[in-house]
């Protein structure tokens, strides 16, 4: 966690007095290495149907679990059983997504050996990791629930609770591929993909890894504004705009779910490339190897 702090207070150092040619050149970087990722899954169209499966079990676990718990935390009038309830949906929903994410980087990593890929074969994989997906989730979910907890504490807390996170992102990156790949459990999944990160990168970064920034300009900007945009109309109160407005949430929704699809999967793909760059040296696919190395800057 020291590490995690250190790497994220660096995280915010660089954001404030970073200088704009190295922010324009990061952001060409990250755009470009998008690009790969999505021609790349363009090309193997199979990579995009894990995220698809994650979302929608993600969407039963929410309708089955979180909601109902939720409903009996605020209005059903049984606090400590809506608390159970909820709790173990956030843990299903925190281990149906990584089960799909080790799917996907096993059957990238055999895309990017030259290998056709399947469904059959990376959910294979995933189930052979099971063990260690379960773990891992758990440790997902309660890191998860403890930042989120923190980040509503008022002041300091907030801010603190924001730089650990986007640290805690960081560190564990890599920690699918890990997974799938070397099927580590819990703790030994967290020490290897920091250690991978250290190896390569130092013991301080001063970066997120840059991929996706399209994905989030072209989609899930405007998506959350026709959401917004929607809520609006529909609370205007008449049934034309309650109409227009319900129209207006459900396209937009529909591409904030595609583009979360979309960047799931690039995330997914990248991160395989960066493992395999960070532990052997080489690129891969068409990422070249100062593309990779850029990718998390080193102090």
């Amino acid at each position: 966690m020291v590490t995690a702090c250190t790497a994220g207070f660096a995280i915010a150092e660089s954001a404030l007095g970073g200088d704009y040619d190295g922010a324009m050149r990061r952001i060409r970087q990250g755009w470009e290495l998008t690009g790969k990722s999505w021609r790349l899954l363009r090309s193997n169209r199979v990579l995009l149907r894990f995220p698809v499966y994650a979302a929608l079990a993600a969407l039963a676990v929410l309708v089955v679990a979180i909601l109902p718990g939720l409903y009996l935390i605020d209005a059903g009038g049984e606090p400590v059983i809506g608390a159970v309830v909820t709790a173990i949906g956030v843990y299903l929903g925190a281990f149906v997504g990584i089960f799909f994410g080790v799917a996907l980087a096993a059957a990238a990593d055999e895309v990017f050996h030259g290998r056709p890929a399947t469904i059959g074969d990376g959910i294979r994989v995933a189930r052979s990791r099971f063990g260690a997906i379960a773990g891992w989730a758990a440790v997902s979910a309660i890191v998860g629930a403890a930042l989120a907890a923190l980040q509503n504490v008022r002041g300091a807390g907030a801010i603190i609770g924001a730089l650990i996170g986007t640290a805690w992102s960081l560190i564990t990156f890599l920690a699918v591929p890990v997974i799938a790949l070397e099927g580590t459990g819990p703790l030994s999944t967290l020490k290897r993909s920091a250690s991978i990160f250290k190896q390569r990168w130092g013991a301080q970064v001063t970066g997120n890894v840059a991929i996706g920034g399209i994905v989030l300009l072209a989609g899930v900007l405007p998506a959350i504004g026709l959401i917004a945009l929607g809520v609006v109309i529909w609370a205007a109160g008449s049934e034309a705009e309650i109409a227009a407005g319900a129209v207006i949430v459900a396209v937009g929704a529909a591409v904030l779910l595609v583009s979360m699809v979309v960047l799931r999967a690039m995330h997914g793909v990248f991160g395989v490339a960066l493992y395999r760059f960070a532990r052997e040296g080489e690129a891969i696919a068409d990422f070249t190897a100062a593309e990779l190395e850029a990718a998390v800057r080193a102090r």
